[in-house]
């Protein structure tokens, strides 16, 4: 049906999907034919049509060596993600994850066709940086200065704060650590469990941002200014909102109240 009537497959795979998947992790006979016809969406494939691990691997790069995918609770927050946007102007495709089946085999596909699987949400994903990004960024010592600012700031509410290698238009975003589990993973882990707390994430900083560089400015003149500080915690609880992982955003909007309050001031 996928080679000769691709129609037919397409039915059964939105029919069935989900409980054809788990046949990666029980049907261990049939294991790489399940793998072959898996399929997902991904940052090329049009609206409801999907793509075969082996036609991705057929699309990549001369240089890319891994499968990138990325997980979230629907498509509108997927293609919202800030994780996306290096792989958007590099044009490097990524697997789109909505069903929640996908979190669950992902991790047992380890590699496909020699070509490791990897969640763009990872700390430590593969992105090289040309020399016209490193030049429009903050130089090492202002980086370092406004990173320890940021530590100062959060505390123990993140795991670790760092420079972006991969974002381009937005200031900020959480990534995962190599051993925790993605955010998907995590939600769902919430749901079955309400006390499972989860790992802490990693704030990576985009230095190349008018605001970051901004906030670098305030931060050289005094790095005590509480704009300064309102405006660090301002940027973490707002990658929470877009991530759904907020709990109280009562403190968030007041704290923007303020903020513009002060931005308004005669």
């Amino acid at each position: 049906w996928a080679k000769a009537e691709p129609e037919k497959f397409r039915k059964f795979h939105n029919n069935f999907g989900p409980l054809f998947k788990t046949g990666i992790n029980s049907d261990f006979t049939n294991r790489d034919k399940i793998i072959d016809l898996l399929r997902f969406e991904s940052t090329v494939t049009e609206k409801d049509q999907f793509t075969s691990l082996k036609n991705y691997v057929s699309r990549m790069k001369d240089n890319q060596k891994e499968i990138y995918y990325l997980s979230g609770e629907n498509m509108d927050i997927i293609k919202r993600d800030p994780n996306l946007e290096y792989f958007r102007e590099k044009d490097i495709e990524v697997l789109l994850l909505t069903d929640p089946v996908d979190m669950f085999i992902l991790p047992s596909i380890p590699e496909y066709d020699k070509k490791p699987l990897k969640s763009i949400e990872k700390a430590d994903i593969d992105v090289d940086l040309d020399q016209k990004t490193k030049k429009e960024s903050l130089n090492e010592n202002l980086a370092k200065s406004l990173i320890d600012v940021f530590k100062e700031t959060l505390g123990d509410k993140v795991e670790d704060i760092i420079e972006s290698k991969r974002l381009v238009d937005s200031p900020v975003t959480l990534v995962s650590g190599k051993e925790a589990l993605d955010s998907s993973m995590e939600r769902m882990m919430k749901y079955m469990n309400k006390d499972f707390a989860g790992s802490k994430k990693i704030l990576e900083i985009n230095t190349r941002h008018p605001l970051i560089k901004n906030l670098s400015r305030i931060n050289m003149a005094d790095s005590k200014s509480p704009i300064l500080r309102n405006c660090i915690l301002q940027l973490f609880e707002g990658i929470l909102i877009l991530n759904q992982n907020l709990e109280s955003p009562s403190e968030y909007v007041k704290r923007m109240t303020e903020i513009m309050e002060k931005a308004t001031e005669k």
